[in-house]
Formats: C-alpha cells, structure tokens, sequence
C-alpha cells in the first residue's frame, strides 16, 4: 500500500530540504511512498527549494495552491490531488519524526486500521521545547475536547496523522482552512466510528524559520470549530 505525504509549506525555505531529505532517509526501500508539498503562497524562496528537490528525487512531487491561503486550504488542496492508499499529514518545519510516520502508517497497513492518530501526551509521548504558553493552552483545550466528547484521546488540534483513503471519504468535506483542521478531521473520525489507533509520538521544536500559528487567534477558532462539530 502506497503512502501519499503532504505537507504543507508557507515561506519554509529554511527547512524543507532538511525535512524531506530525513522522512526519504527513513522510508526508503522500506515502503513504497510518496511526497507531496503544497506551496501555499510562500513568499521567499521556497519555490526554488521545491524545484531543486524534485530535481533530487523522483518520489517528490509539489503543487502551488491555487486557492485562498492557510495550512488547511494547503492540505485540503493537497487532498484533493494526492495518490496512494494512506495518506499522512506532516509539518514542514520538521517536528514530525520520521520514525513516526513509519509506525502510524504500519497501524493501517498491517493492522487493518482506517486511522492512526499520534499523541504527544501519553506514556511514551515526547515533547521537546514546546512553548510554555503554547503547552499550556494546548493541554486546557485538548482535555476539555476530551472530556467533553468521552473520546479516549488527547491530542485532537495535531495536524499530523495518518488516514486511509475510505477514512478520508468518510470524514469529508471537510471545512477547516486554518490550524483547525487537525481538530476537525480528529473528530469526524472519531463521529463516524473509524476504526482508530493511537499510540506515543514525539514532537521537536523547529530548528528554522518562524511558526505560522498564531497562539490567540488559532485558539478563538478552536474553540468555535468545537461548538459546531459538537
């Protein structure tokens, strides 16, 4: 089963060669993959990037989106042109292990599950320089979509998962533009009674450039994107 890798990637010129070149690393001849990078209105000089590393490796293909920016226009864009069997949702900044991707995507494979969903915040779990108020509101929020919803998990507003494409029919259309969309999708699959595997992840600070989340905004459209779903 092939797996599809989108990321999407605003003004990431810093660190894109790094986090492709890493998630190739680990994945090669090891499963059969592909990436996907939507560049989503970059400014500086990603593009270039985009171009010398699909230069690089014939696995790597990329897509300018062509509709209204944000992280999950990018990945909705990304979702509505990628192919293969199981699709993974990662950050360009590099915070997502590639060892991760592997284990999430070896959940579905071999253990017939629609979805696998990591968590930061479980025995195994590794943060590694979050930001104090970042963690702080991260940890309220996720433990009140948990409570509320009874669902047994704590990790909702992270974008990066992995989904099968039945899973990804199911759970759309999807409405998120923004940040958000980690919650959404997070919990239309639990709704809609995917089957789901959850297991310990890791999480490392950006190493370059400069975090498109912007703390006080993303947390009011949180909030409102919970009360719809709800």
């Amino acid at each position: 089963m092939e797996l599809c890798i989108i990321i999407p990637a605003r003004n990431e010129a810093l660190t894109l060669s790094d986090t492709i070149e890493k998630i190739i690393n680990k994945l090669e001849s090891v499963i059969p993959f592909n990436i996907l990078v939507i560049n989503d209105h970059s400014t500086d000089s990603t593009l270039k990037v985009l171009e010398n590393l699909s230069y690089r490796f014939s696995n790597f293909n990329y897509l300018s989106n062509s509709w209204s920016g944000g992280v999950g226009s990018a990945i909705l864009f990304g979702l509505s042109h990628w192919k293969g069997d199981i699709v993974a949702l990662c950050m360009a900044d590099g915070s997502d292990a590639p060892d991760d991707i592997l284990l999430l995507y070896n959940k579905i494979r071999y253990q017939e599950y629609d979805c696998a969903f990591g968590s930061r915040f479980i025995n195994g779990g590794k943060v590694v320089n979050y930001p104090f108020v970042k963690l702080v509101l991260n940890r309220i929020f996720n433990n009140i979509v948990r409570i509320k919803t009874r669902y047994n998990y704590n990790d909702f507003t992270n974008i990066f998962k992995v989904y099968n494409r039945h899973s990804i029919e199911v759970i759309f259309p999807i409405e998120s533009t923004g940040f958000s969309i980690g919650l959404e999708m997070s919990l239309k699959a639990f709704k809609t009674k995917l089957r789901i595997a959850i297991i310990p992840i890791s999480w490392t600070q950006r190493k370059a450039g400069v975090s498109k989340l912007n703390l006080v905004k993303n947390f009011n459209i949180y909030v409102e994107t919970f009360k719809k779903l709800i």
